[in-house]
């Protein structure tokens, strides 16, 4: 397989220029593997048409050319984007694999007694937090880039291709409903449960409305690749839409976070979700909750407030067209209908 890296060990010096904290000193074949694995990762991330292009660039002779091309600057810049959190995803698991030496004889621990000193497990924790977070933080770099810079190959993936067609398109978006760090990471790893929640619960809640309202909002997004709230300009404006649509984008981050936090795990969602959940935890009496249960709570109350806002969309539609209901809101009288149920 190909690998954005060099694959002797001019690759060690590689990721020490990129991290700061690889020693150049390494052997590359001791995390090959680990980069490997990095790179499938954010290959998944960003589509495969990225990675090819960064990746014929690299093995090409215009990379680091110094050329005054503006395509060749741009793609020097990907390969370096690409390979910033790469280092960083292959690092974190190189540390946490190379705490002991595996041998014939079993697993070892090698140290001179007499200047080092093993980390406590807590100097570890807060480590391996450090790193994710440069990790998270290099993928959310690497995305504005790719989106600043319009790469085609980006912009004609199936991921970005696919949030296209959702209520919620940016992390922005989500930010203004639910805090996630403006992560768009994290935005991009919650599209397939943004477009559950879409497909689910917004259209069976919109009814015959849903058609109209994503056609509106797409449109909107059309003009000038636009993606934020606010209507169509002009004569195409519609309060009526907008009013809906303002509310539609107040649930889905909502339900999504629901999703969420009942399917991944605690270190992909953002630092800030994750750190309220550890203080309440953390601040806890013994006759307070645990981590799992303040979770479960937290969920109970995102579903509480979509229900309120749900209900206010119903009580929108109704106002706007009463016969479109499916349901009568109060039964009709009839003189021959004697009976009645409790």
């Amino acid at each position: 397989m190909r690998l954005l890296i060099n694959k002797n060990d001019e690759g060690s010096s590689e990721i020490q220029a990129l991290t700061g904290s690889f020693y150049e000193s390494n052997e590359f074949s001791k995390i090959k593997t680990d980069w490997l694995l990095a790179q499938e990762e954010i290959e998944s991330l960003v589509g495969s048409a990225v990675i090819n292009r960064a990746l014929d660039h690299y093995e090409s002779n215009a990379y680091l050319s110094e050329s005054s091309s503006t395509d060749i600057a741009i793609n020097d810049e990907l390969v370096e984007y690409l390979q910033m959190p790469m280092a960083y995803l292959a690092t974190i698991r190189f540390y946490e694999s190379n705490l002991v030496s595996h041998e014939d004889t079993g697993r070892k621990v090698k140290i001179d007694a007499d200047n080092e000193k093993m980390a406590w497990e807590w100097m570890l924790d807060r480590d391996d937090a450090a790193q994710l977070r440069k990790a998270n933080s290099t993928q959310d770099r690497l995305l504005k880039f790719l989106e600043a810079n319009n790469i085609a190959e980006w912009l004609d993936s199936d991921k970005r291709k696919m949030s296209r067609k959702l209520f919620i398109n940016s992390a922005q978006l989500f930010q203004e409903a639910y805090p996630i760090d403006l992560s768009t990471r994290f935005f991009y790893t919650v599209t397939p449960f943004i477009q559950e929640v879409q497909n689910r619960v917004i259209k069976k809640a919109l009814g015959a409305k849903y058609a109209p309202l994503l056609e509106y909002w797409m449109n909107f997004n059309q003009l000038e690749g636009s993606s934020s709230n606010g209507g169509l300009p002009g004569d195409e404006s519609s309060p009526e839409l907008d009013e809906l649509l303002e509310m539609v984008q107040l649930v889905m981050p909502l339900l999504t976070m629901v999703i969420a936090v009942k399917r991944l795990a605690l270190q992909v969602l953002p630092e800030g979700v994750v750190q309220n959940f550890k203080s309440m935890g953390e601040a806890r009496s013994a006759s307070q909750p645990a981590l799992q249960e303040i979770i479960k709570i937290h969920c109970e109350i995102l579903n509480e407030d979509a229900k309120y806002t749900l209900d206010d969309i119903k009580v929108h539609l109704h106002a706007a067209d009463p016969e479109a209901l499916e349901y009568q809101l109060l039964p009709e009288n009839s003189a021959e209908n004697k009976f009645f149920r409790t």
